[in-house]
């Protein structure tokens, strides 16, 4: 089984070092702008096909004004979707926002096995990057445990999908869901427009989303072969009554000065499966690698650390 490889700095370094968890990050803050973006245009093509449907029917039921179309044309239908989108976002945020924990995925005897990413040491060019790396196998089994013990809508762990997206998309997951935000909409003042939108439980396809939202990115990212951990993780304050499993602690730390939510993900037994550390270039490399043996030793880690031969200048 291929090792999986966390890249991070010295701060996440010490941290996991220190506290042995991994950190996951609110996806809304991670460096990728085009997080979510995959889905959307899955989604979109979804929604709007459903807004042109029912809304002539609302129209002619005088539940919707005729001058719908005279305003909007039939881009009127695109624009719904879009809210709609946005719509169905925020309901995730506010209930059970979801958090990534990234990791590349290299094979044994490779160079990248060996010495790390160059599109990852460049993220990371400021200083001296750091790759620990895991146990699959292992990582899973931790999973499970954490899964078990903490109040999570959902606790998904896989490769990133880079193409051929519909085949691990299931669009009857989301028919309904324009319809049914429809329908709230003319419910808030109270017009019961369901037998033109009919109705469908959101919850499902609020969870749908949030677990395939984070696994869709860009193909240009596809060097990378992501592994990642996501976290639907279930708001304090929404925990359902008589949830066995605690809340899980979202976390704050500052980053460019910004307030960026986290939480840590194994604070728990059994051994953390870190196999082996690799010191990314740097203009102080080998001192960065010593720095590493002392750390490791500190922390009870018997592990290999070796240095990345890339020849990038930092």
């Amino acid at each position: 089984m291929p090792s999986i490889f966390h890249y991070t700095d010295a701060t996440g370094l010490i941290g996991i070092l220190e506290n042995e968890t991994l950190f996951a990050t609110d996806y809304r803050y991670l460096n990728d702008s085009s997080e979510g973006q995959v889905i959307k245009e899955l989604l979109l093509p979804i929604f709007e096909a459903e807004i042109a449907s029912i809304t002539p029917k609302l129209i002619g039921k005088k539940w919707l004004k005729k001058e719908f179309y005279q305003d909007h044309g039939i881009g009127g239908h695109k624009l719904q979707a879009e809210s709609i989108y946005k719509a169905l976002t925020r309901a995730t945020d506010n209930v059970s926002p979801f958090f990534v924990s990234s990791f590349c995925r290299h094979d044994e005897n490779s160079a990248a096995y060996e010495h790390g990413l160059l599109s990852q040491w460049r993220a990371y060019s400021q200083g001296s990057g750091f790759a620990l790396e895991f146990d699959e196998a292992k990582i899973a089994d931790l999973i499970k445990i954490e899964q078990n013990k903490y109040c999570y809508a959902g606790l998904k762990w896989d490769y990133v999908t880079y193409e051929a997206y519909s085949e691990a998309f299931d669009r009857q997951q989301f028919d309904g869901v324009a319809s049914e935000m429809v329908r709230s909409q003319f419910e808030t003042v109270n017009i019961d427009v369901s037998e033109v939108t009919g109705k469908k439980d959101l919850d499902k396809a609020v969870l749908e989303y949030a677990k395939l939202a984070p696994f869709f990115k860009h193909a240009g990212f596809k060097e990378e072969s992501e592994y990642r951990i996501v976290g639907v993780c279930v708001r304090r304050s929404k925990v359902p009554k008589g949830e066995p499993r605690e809340a899980k602690q979202i976390k704050f730390r500052q980053r460019n000065n910004f307030i960026v939510p986290y939480i840590e993900l194994f604070d728990h037994g059994p051994q953390f499966p870190l196999k082996s550390i690799i010191v990314g270039p740097s203009h102080s490399q080998q001192r960065q690698a010593e720095a590493v043996k002392m750390l490791a030793e500190t922390e009870g880690f018997s592990i290999d650390i070796r240095l990345s031969d890339i020849p990038l200048r930092t």
